[in-house]
């Protein structure tokens, strides 16, 4: 069955949801299993974006490589993109060359110190899918000649190395004032809530800033040169539960004070 126009939009883009529905004796056929297996996986990530948020939820460390020069290693841990996608790595990455072009230069013979100029760069994770396990194809149709196809899809990961710094992101308060004299102004959370349904053009979440010095001949990665404090994070129940317990703790204190 084709596509119709409804269909052809992207993943990140609103859509009305369409499910099957089962009667005895309906025909399922490869359409009507990806039309359930596409259904659950579009609401899964519409919550993720809109409900839980985008970032880190646990682990995903940037340290450097022990046993290699300028490369990185990224510890266990797992994430949700900008798109909705669940990031998960299961293990330590293998070392993970930091690219020669985002490296120092040295300055041209001549000048007053051949050091190193200073040079920024950003780790990046991306949702990624593999194509794996191949498949014999017993039946197709006119068009079909395959012989084999991929019978699944891997849900991973790619890590990349971008030129420059990644801006932090912001703790500060990005709302208006909704709150005066213990009042929660609600028009004004309504004016907030029905602003658009904007979807980034780039779902990766950034891991961390890079920084080289102008050292010479060294132009290893060294812990102090990584910050991991500009990455997006996932405020998770527990964690809201822990600020919440926080601010009532302190607010205790002060007013015994």
């Amino acid at each position: 069955m084709e596509a119709t126009e409804c269909d052809k939009t992207s993943a990140c883009d609103l859509r009305t949801p369409r499910r099957n529905h089962y009667f005895f004796g309906k025909l399922l056929d490869q359409y009507h299993f990806e039309l359930e297996t596409d259904y659950h996986i579009y609401m899964r990530r519409l919550a993720h974006r809109f409900i839980s948020g985008y970032g880190v939820v646990c682990g995903l460390d940037v340290k450097p490589a022990c046993d290699a020069d300028n490369a990185i290693v990224v510890t266990p841990g797992f994430a949700i993109d900008r798109h909705g996608n669940e990031i998960i790595v299961e293990e330590p990455t293998r070392p993970i060359a930091i690219p020669g072009e985002l490296m120092p230069k040295h300055k041209p013979v001549g000048q007053k110190a051949a050091h190193a100029e200073e040079a920024h760069a950003h780790v990046v994770i991306c949702y990624h899918e593999c194509a794996s396990e191949p498949t014999p194809v017993f039946a197709g149709d006119c068009c079909q000649q395959e012989r084999c196809k991929p019978g699944v899809i891997r849900e991973r990961y790619r890590i990349e190395f971008r030129p420059g710094c990644a801006p932090a992101s912001s703790a500060e308060l990005s709302i208006p004032d909704v709150i005066s004299n213990c009042e929660v102004d609600y028009r004004a959370l309504v004016k907030l809530v029905s602003r658009d349904c904007c979807c980034p053009d780039d779902p990766c979440i950034p891991l961390a800033n890079l920084h080289f010095g102008a050292t010479g001949d060294d132009r290893r990665c060294y812990p102090e040169d990584i910050d991991i404090g500009i990455r997006p994070i996932v405020f998770t129940n527990d964690l809201l539960f822990q600020l919440l317990m926080c601010l009532v703790t302190k607010s205790n204190t002060w007013r015994q004070k």
